[in-house]
């Protein structure tokens, strides 16, 4: 008989996001620990922040955008400013227009092309063949149905279509940077929408399948962005300020009502039967403190990008004061991942010595996208959860 995972989500996602990731960790659970099921607990919609009055406290209030990175690396960097603007890079790079007008309009076809449902027709079978290998990619992580209805709404973003008609060079020329600024604006829909974003190798491999459908390589083509990108260096840990929306008012609305969404998590692992917690960012601090306010029949925790360790070394754990330390009816297994790069997760291991056991990755992405790429880290994040669990 197999034993049950309860995933606990973080901040700011509600469904049909939390849906979609449950889905995704099902799929990896069913792939790397068979001998286990998944359960969700969905907090978010019952219990999580909302703006009651439509944000009439908010002076001037609009929907906020994510918090910056800072990362000191020009191909990083790079990304890092693309997750601010992906049209940036295509608007400022300098390429002639080549005999005959833009190529860009081609490019552009060839985009939508590769987001349409079905399979357009009067497509060569190289397009074809290169299509389906997109696609397949995107499958392969979970993402092919998500990506018809992200293309559709760029190609009908007249800001996108502008640029297009208006950049320089040749396919080629073209192709790299479009592929660049698709898979930017890819990520940061995964961000908007709730869903858990890829790695940065995955990033990579996008931007690879990519530019091949876009028009293809282009020999001897002088990477002009990122030599302008050399120097650039800015605060490690700069300013991160996403003071709108549901990630926030997620955790004020915790510090505050707490109880309830602890409360809702000891319903479910009832309901489930669950003797492993799986907790992502916000969705950990609540774990740790339903686990150490009882004595619990979970066997094990793992927490994912979590701020608890944080919580407990400032004295903001609701349930532990610092320097109190675990009950000793705490789980004696916790298994707690940070990415050096997600700047919302945080180690546990010298504070909950013998308890917790800290594992490093490198999800391969600026923050804000490194918060919530662990799932797609197989190699790091998977793996540890497979050699963990018994």
């Amino acid at each position: 008989m197999s034993k049950t995972i309860l995933f606990v989500h973080g901040t700011g996602v509600r469904s049909p996001a939390f849906e979609r990731s449950l889905t995704l960790i099902a799929n990896k659970v069913n792939i790397y620990l068979p001998r286990y099921r998944v359960e969700g607990c969905n907090w978010g919609d019952a219990f999580g922040a909302r703006l009651n009055a439509h944000g009439q406290s908010i002076p001037g209030y609009v929907d906020g955008g994510a918090a910056g990175a800072a990362i000191e690396a020009g191909a990083m960097a790079r990304w890092t400013l693309l997750a601010e603007d992906p049209l940036l890079e295509l608007r400022v790079t300098e390429l002639p227009v080549a005999l005959g007008g833009s190529q860009g309009p081609r490019v552009w076809a060839s985009l939508a092309a590769a987001g349409s449902k079905e399979a357009p027709h009067g497509l060569s079978e190289e397009l074809l063949a290169l299509r389906e290998k997109l696609l397949a990619l995107l499958g392969s992580w979970g993402l092919s149905a998500a990506w018809p209805e992200f293309v559709g709404g760029l190609v009908a973003d007249a800001a996108w279509a502008r640029t297009f008609h208006d950049v320089g060079g040749t396919n080629g020329e073209i192709s790299a940077i479009a592929a660049r600024a698709v898979t930017a604006a890819f990520m940061a829909w995964l961000r908007v929408s709730g869903l858990p974003s890829i790695t940065g190798q995955q990033r990579d491999q996008l931007a690879a399948a990519l530019q091949p459908v876009l028009g293809g390589p282009g020999l001897g083509v002088a990477d002009w962005f990122l030599g302008k990108l050399t120097n650039f260096m800015v605060p490690r840990r700069g300013a991160m300020s996403d003071a709108s929306g549901a990630p926030l008012g997620d955790i004020l609305r915790y510090q505050a009502r707490g109880e309830t969404i602890r409360n809702f998590i000891g319903e479910r692992v009832a309901q489930t039967g669950a003797s492993v917690i799986l907790a992502h960012s916000l969705g950990g601090i609540a774990a740790v403190d339903w686990l150490a306010g009882d004595k619990r029949n979970v066997e094990a925790l793992i927490t994912v990008g979590s701020q608890a360790p944080f919580f407990y070394e400032i004295d903001a754990l609701a349930s532990r004061h610092y320097g109190a330390g675990l009950p000793d009816f705490f789980p004696q297994r916790w298994l707690n991942f940070y990415d050096p790069r997600d700047f919302l997760s945080y180690a546990g291991q010298a504070l909950f010595t013998g308890v917790a056991k800290d594992v490093k990755v490198d999800n391969g992405q600026p923050f804000p996208e490194a918060h919530s790429a662990y799932w797609h880290n197989d190699a790091e994040v998977w793996s540890a959860i497979d050699q963990f669990l018994p």
